[in-house]
């Protein structure tokens, strides 16, 4: 990467340039741009100036309303260049955005798609939108510590199969090779799409991005480990299996038309920091990483995860701990820290997940360290045995195709009375939002148990009833073969 003082960034200056026009808008927003502005006293300026000061438009701010600068288009080129990929497209719905996008883009109704289960909510709202027909394929489990660890080609039946979806850095961190699904995708002249959400920084590390590893589409999102604005998310693709334009219609499709320029610019200006800093401070906070894995790993009955026990690549920026020998749980750890001022990604009975970004440094981990070991200590218990999280282990019994159980007439049922019956929406633990019930899925015991006991340590999204007591059924199921 070049380590280039100056670069590029015309997202960046038109935003700056807008911010800096006294210009008399007469069109939206309708804050009109005025509360960034201090010699100004529009209205209720003490409320709403902190929070919309920085609100610039694309439209009619950072560029006019027919776009003639180009500014977006440009500096979607130049992310496209950075990370080695032909075509680039900013999101500000989130990789979300960029899931169904890509779906809704490469198959169509009644098209086969084989489909990593340990997948976001997102791609199973993109098998609604684009009518596609999921072939589930299930991740490798780690057989002790009961997290995914990536999807295995010889797992794969891309019979009649146009694409092949797999998330890769899983929620835990663990990295799926990229390269042999890509070969085994292409053999066959088929689509690898990946959702590397988690994993934008991997594009600007050698040969760990799942374009340069063979990938057609992916998808991630610059707010998690990188510095975009919340929302913020760039869908990409390379090679010639997907027409830029076939996607473009995907991402148009699933947009606002109203993008906040903020949002983008800030995209735009995360690779400009990157490029000018060479590297520098992703091998910083990497180091970081590794050496905290190391010290909570000297914690009695804390596991910090990594390549070597797992025996598959992991996110350099992740640390993941396994602690039931510690006797308690990842989620009092996690509500302990909490408490303490400090978030984590997610925790479960037997994990804890942190995300470390390149806005982190070696003090920030250290502290992040010490307060782990703290807690820890007060929370300790004697050793129990592992519950794995089933979230990582569904094996769901398909009876409609998602689209087709969305859009079918519904009936109510307590949730424990509608085993054997045909869901019509998600119950999704979230974090880490993989469904353990979706569209289409027949409710089962175990998948009613599954529900449950998540229910009670994190929250149940997606669903009809937010208690989780009821769930909407498929009134008449006329069975098909998928």
């Amino acid at each position: 990467m070049s380590d280039a003082s100056w670069v590029d960034a015309p997202l960046v200056d038109a935003w700056s340039q807008a911010r800096a026009r006294a210009a008399h808008s007469m069109q939206i927003p309708g804050h009109k741009m005025r509360y960034g502005r201090s010699a100004e006293t529009p209205f209720a300026a003490g409320v709403l100036a902190p929070l919309i000061r920085d609100d610039i438009p694309l439209q009619g701010g950072a560029d006019d309303n027919v776009f003639s600068g180009r500014v977006l288009e440009r500096a979607e080129e130049l992310w496209a260049q950075a990370i080695a990929a032909d075509h680039a497209r900013f999101l500000v719905g989130g990789s979300t955005q960029g899931n169904i996008a890509a779906l809704t883009s490469v198959v169509a109704p009644n098209v086969t798609i084989c489909i990593d289960r340990t997948s976001h909510r997102s791609a199973h709202a993109g098998l609604v939108t684009s009518g596609a027909t999921p072939r589930w394929i299930l991740p490798r489990i780690h057989p002790d510590f009961g997290v995914p660890i990536g999807v295995g080609a010889d797992s794969v039946d891309m019979t009649d199969a146009y694409a092949l979806f797999v998330t890769s850095p899983a929620y835990v961190g663990t990295i799926t090779d990229v390269a042999p699904l890509a070969d085994l995708c292409h053999r066959q002249q088929a689509v690898l799409i990946v959702d590397q959400a988690w994993g934008a920084h991997l594009d600007f590390l050698p040969g760990m991005g799942a374009h340069a590893n063979g990938a057609d589409v992916v998808t991630t999102s610059v707010h998690k480990a990188l510095t975009g604005y919340s929302q913020t998310a760039v869908t990409s693709l390379r090679g010639g299996r997907v027409l830029p334009s076939t996607l473009s219609h995907g991402v148009d499709l699933t947009a606002t038309t109203s993008p906040s320029a903020t949002l983008l610019a800030s995209i735009d200006a995360t690779r400009v920091a990157l490029q000018r800093d060479g590297g520098r401070q992703l091998a910083l906070v990497t180091e970081a990483v590794c050496d905290a894995r190391r010290t909570l790993s000297a914690i009695p009955g804390v596991v910090a995860l990594d390549e070597g026990l797992l025996g598959c690549s992991v996110d350099p920026l992740k640390l993941t701990l396994w602690v039931p020998n510690t006797g308690t749980t990842g989620a009092a750890i996690g509500a302990e820290l909490w408490s303490r001022g400090i978030g984590v990604e997610a925790a479960d009975a037997d994990t804890v997940i942190m995300t470390v970004s390149i806005a982190d440094d070696p003090g920030t981990v250290a502290e992040l360290v010490a307060a782990v070991a703290s807690v820890v200590e007060s929370l300790r218990d004697t050793p129990r045995k592992p519950a794995p999280a089933a979230t990582w282990q569904v094996e769901p019994e398909v009876v409609l195709s998602p689209r087709d159980a969305y859009f079918a007439h519904r009936r109510r049922l307590p949730l424990r009375e509608a085993v054997g019956q045909v869901s019509t929406e998600q119950f999704c633990p979230y974090p880490p939002g993989v469904p353990l019930l979706a569209p289409g899925e027949r409710v089962t015991s175990e998948v009613v148990e599954a529900i449950e006991v998540a229910g009670r340590s994190t929250r149940m999204a997606y669903c009809s009833d937010p208690t989780a007591q009821t769930v909407e059924v498929v009134a008449e199921v006329t069975e098909r073969s998928l």
